[in-house]
């Protein structure tokens, strides 16, 4: 990325949606609940092997993978009996912000650009975040897919969001870690669509994007 060209023109921006999980916030919190947390529990509860527990759940995590049920708490917890809720609560410990995603957040907080969060998060896991990071007193607005009974990865979403906020697609910047969710943001007309490489500090860099990528969000907003 050149140094003396800026990655992206401010000025054609007026708004930023922001995912939160991966994107905001490590994702190291969600994927320790759902890849240790929650069959270890499911395992215990059924009287299963933990090897065998977690492949049923990951199958049935595939076949949902990309509806609204997949990130809804609710839905899991009829699946599997547990308090997905209460799981997550008692780990809560493990969320932080990734990398310099709390001065980006005072960046945009300083500017006129309007800061909106836009998320796949069950409303309960919304719930648990904000009382450990306050992310409402962040940004201007905050949305979760549930709340249009579609996932990011669908259009309707997208119409849905647009309805509610108004937001010129041209003129905005969206800011994600899963590829099929950026997707349907450029379908949908979004100027920037950017991907963020490394969404859990304890894993390695995702796959390849087609959309531009970020490790930091320094690389694309005038730090100080």
């Amino acid at each position: 990325m050149s140094a003396t060209k800026p990655a992206i023109n401010w000025q054609d921006i007026d708004t930023v949606l922001l995912d939160i999980d991966g994107t905001l916030l490590d994702l190291h919190y969600d994927n320790f609940v759902w890849d240790q947390v929650v069959p270890e529990a499911f395992a215990q509860l059924k009287q299963l092997p933990y090897a065998e527990a977690k492949e049923q759940l990951f199958a049935q995590m595939h076949q949902v993978l990309g509806s609204i049920e997949f990130y809804s708490f609710d839905f899991w917890q009829q699946q599997t009996g547990l308090d997905i809720t209460d799981l997550h609560r008692q780990h809560s410990r493990l969320i932080g912000f990734r990398a310099d995603a709390e001065a980006f957040l005072d960046w945009l907080g300083a500017s006129e650009l309007r800061a909106i969060i836009a998320t796949n998060a069950d409303h309960n896991s919304l719930q648990i975040k904000e009382s450990v990071m306050g992310l409402s007193k962040r940004v201007d607005q905050i949305y979760s897919s549930q709340d249009f009974s579609c996932p990011k990865e669908h259009q309707d979403f997208w119409q849905q969001l647009q309805k509610q906020c108004g937001f010129d697609p041209q003129r905005t910047l969206f800011l994600d870690d899963t590829e099929r969710v950026l997707n349907a943001a450029a379908e949908f007309g979004i100027r920037e669509v950017w991907h963020v490489r490394t969404p859990d500090s304890q894993r390695g860099p995702r796959a390849e994007s087609i959309h531009p990528s970020l490790d930091q969000f320094h690389e694309i907003y005038p730090a100080v």
